[in-house]
Order: C-alpha cells, then structure tokens, then sequence
C-alpha cells in the first residue's frame, strides 16, 4: 500500500485500476486530480487574504456484470483508498445492469502542459492594488463582493482497464468579481463577471464584462419596469449567453434524447437558426485554458461544429449515450464558442425600435419545448435607438427555439471567457412586459 501513498499520479492511477480489477471488477478507471492555487481575496478596499491551498480528489468508477459504481477520495490515506474500493464494488453490486455501461478504447496521448510553470505572484499582488486604486478614485459608489485573483495549476491523470492513460498539466489565471453600487439608501443588484486566462491580466477591470457591467451598475439606481406590454427586441449580453447557450446545447445533447424531451433529436441537416448563428466546441482552443485534451471516459477531445450557419450538423453525444442510443461519439466536453458578427454593439443598439439589454435572465428552466418566461436581470430598456433606462420588476417572456430563428444581428465585439466566448446576439419576437 506505501507504494500506492508514494506514486506518481500517472502510476498511482494506474495501481488504482489494477487494484480494483484484483478485488473484482470486470473494468474500472481512475481520475486523480492535483489541484493547487495561489489565491488573493480583495474588497473595494484593501486585501483581506492570500492563501495557497492543494488539494487531491481521486474518482474511482468500476463495472461488475454490466453494473456501474463509484467512489471519490480526497488524498491517499491507505484506509481510505481500501474504503474507496469497497464503496465502489458494492455500489456496482446494488446497480442496474446496463449493456452501455463500458470503459472506453481510446488511443493514450502524450503527456501535454499548458499555461505557465508558477505563478507571477508580485504581478498579481500589484494588479490587484491598481484594480483597488482605480474603483476608490474612478466608481467609489462600487461595493464589491467575493473578489478574488487565482493561479491554478491543475494536474489530471487518467488510466482505465483497457490500458489507456492520459494526463495532462493546465496552469491559469483567474479573476472573478461580484458587485453592486450604493449611494446612501440608494442600492443596486448584484452583478458578477470573470475569466480565465494563460497569462496575467494586466487590468482587472478589462477582465471579462467587469468593467462594462461595473458602468452599467452605476447606471441602474431608479430602475423601474416597463410602461405596457410589448413584443419587441431583446439584445442578448455575452453574461447571458453564457447560460441560454447551456440550456439550447442540453437540447441538442444525448441524455434528453434520452429522455424523449428534446425537439431536435430528428433535425440533424436543418436549419434551425438564423444564417447569422453558428454555435462551435472548441475544448482544444489555444485561449481556453479551462478547455481539456481529454473527457471523463478518457477519450481524447476534437473541435466540433454543431450549429454553422444556422444548419444542425452535429450532436452532443458522450461515450456513454453512443452506446446507449447507437449514435456517433462526437462530444465529452463542453466549451462553446459563438463567432462574432459585423455589427458594433453600438450600431445594434442603434437600430432597435424597442426592446431590452438582457444581461441575466432569472427563471425556471425552459420546458421541453425551450419555452422560457422570467425576470430580466441587470437589464435596460431600448426604445428608438437609445438606452432610456435600467429594469426592475419586468418579464421576458419567448421560445428559445424560435428566438435562435429570429436574430437578426451579431457583434463584432466577442468575450472570451476562458472555456467559452460569446458575442452580443439580437432578436425579435419576444414579449416584454411588467411583472
């Protein structure tokens, strides 16, 4: 067991995968994760902590007569490895039997390394001082909120019983801000943005949308809702995008085929967008240091195109819904890019009779139709080419399908958020009203 303690994470998986196939198991794979980070937490106002921590999370999946079990152990403490083992076999035992249940063949790459080799901590002690300098001297109605500037390296090894072993090493920055103004008994929402990056930021305030969504907070004091109910324009923010683009992409993936509930499941080939649309994986992008050369089966990851051009060319389908479904494996790993337009956000804006800046949607999650009605978020009104004024209390109310259909405009402007990067998108049809 002192040999399991003292091995390397490529042979520590490996033993791993072995040990369990000697207890029982018919298959198994390992996942060991080394996570280290330098950490600084800030406020508007000073540096409240810096901290390195690290931390090892081990994920231990075996298969027993067609059953799946699992186990997750932090370090490797000889009992609680023995413990990780049984938990697994045991869980296996209890299962259901599923023939897709399986560990993959995959060809094993070279060990890769991303990002730098240590972390620029003067840098990022006196970026952090400028980013305090600046909002005490430029935004002191700015309170702030969970601030942190972070170099992570993380390690991750990967072996299974078919004899395939990955690893791969990626080292980043990583800042993240939540905020919201106050001037007297005048208060604003909450706002948040981040991002990911190789190399360290110069300007915490160029980070993500922080600075775009720090000016817009100081412009939402005296929100208030719309006057009547409309149907107009709504203008999609990268913030939102981030997450409308999750809810369209479950649609297209294999477990709500699955599950019977997707409406594009017999749309491969149509156009289900405007031409304008395109929607691309990109896990091996050089500026996405959260993008992987491996998914959770192993399997080496490859860019896809889903949407281009408004056509459905491909699924998201991992290893284990191939299986099950009988469809190609085209997608383990989630990181999406929507190309950028011809448009200035200006000019889009410009151009709107009437609608909304949606930058957050606040909502249940869309049925299975992708309906969606919620609360417009850190928003602002449109009407005949200008921003008139920031939203409280208001509804958005459409179909996502339908909504991909009718975009009309794209940016130029793009926001790389480190594992994905949006555009601003704008389209008609949807009904805006008050709460």
């Amino acid at each position: 067991m002192s040999g399991l303690v003292d091995a390397s994470a490529t042979d520590f998986t490996a033993e791993l995968v072995r040990r369990a196939i000697g207890d029982g198991a018919h298959a198994a794979q390992v996942t060991n994760v080394n996570l280290d980070r330098f950490e600084i937490d800030f406020s508007e106002r000073k540096v409240d902590l810096l901290r390195s921590t690290a931390n090892e999370t081990t994920s231990l999946g075996v298969l027993r007569d067609g059953k799946r079990g699992s186990a997750t152990l932090n370090g490797r403490d000889p009992d609680d490895i023995d413990g990780a083992l049984r938990t697994a076999l045991l869980a296996a035992d209890a299962g259901l039997a599923d023939p897709a249940n399986a560990v993959a063949e995959a060809s094993s790459l070279p060990p890769s390394r991303h990002g730098a080799e240590m972390a620029d901590r003067d840098a990022m002690i006196a970026t952090v001082l400028a980013y305090i300098r600046e909002l005490s001297e430029r935004y002191p109605l700015i309170r702030t909120r969970n601030s942190t500037y972070t170099f992570f390296v993380k390690d991750t090894s990967f072996a299974n019983s078919l004899g395939v072993h990955q690893r791969q090493r990626r080292a980043w920055y990583q800042f993240g801000a939540m905020f919201s103004a106050k001037d007297g008994a005048r208060a604003t929402s909450f706002n948040y943005s981040g991002a990911a990056s190789y190399v360290p930021f110069e300007q915490l305030l160029a980070v993500g949308t922080v600075g775009r969504l720090i000016e817009e907070t100081l412009r939402s004091f005296d929100a208030r809702p719309v006057s009547e109910k409309f149907i107009g324009d709504v203008i999609l923010t990268p913030d939102c995008l981030f997450h409308l683009m999750f809810v369209f992409a479950r649609a297209l993936g294999g477990y709500e085929f699955l599950a019977g509930t997707s409406p594009y499941k017999e749309k491969r080939g149509e156009t289900i967008a405007s031409p304008l649309f395109s929607l691309l994986n990109r896990p091996l992008a050089e500026d996405f240091p959260e993008g992987a050369d491996f998914d959770g089966f192993g399997i080496p990851t490859a860019d896809l195109d889903i949407v281009k051009d408004g056509r459905l060319d491909n699924f998201l389908v991992d290893f284990y819904i191939a299986r099950r479904l009988k469809l190609p494996q085209t997608a383990g790993v989630w990181n999406f890019v929507v190309p950028a337009g011809e448009r200035s956000l200006d000019d889009i804006i410009a151009g709107t009779r009437r609608g909304i800046i949606l930058s957050r949607f606040s909502g249940g999650r869309p049925n299975s139709n992708l309906d969606f009605s919620g609360v417009a978020k850190n928003s602002f009104y449109v009407e005949d080419g200008e921003i008139r004024h920031a939203l409280t209390e208001t509804m958005v109310t459409g179909s996502l399908q339908q909504l991909l259909k009718n975009i009309h405009a794209v940016s130029r402007e793009q926001v790389n958020f480190g594992d994905h990067a949006y555009p601003y998108l704008a389209a008609s049809g949807v009904t805006i009203s008050a709460k």
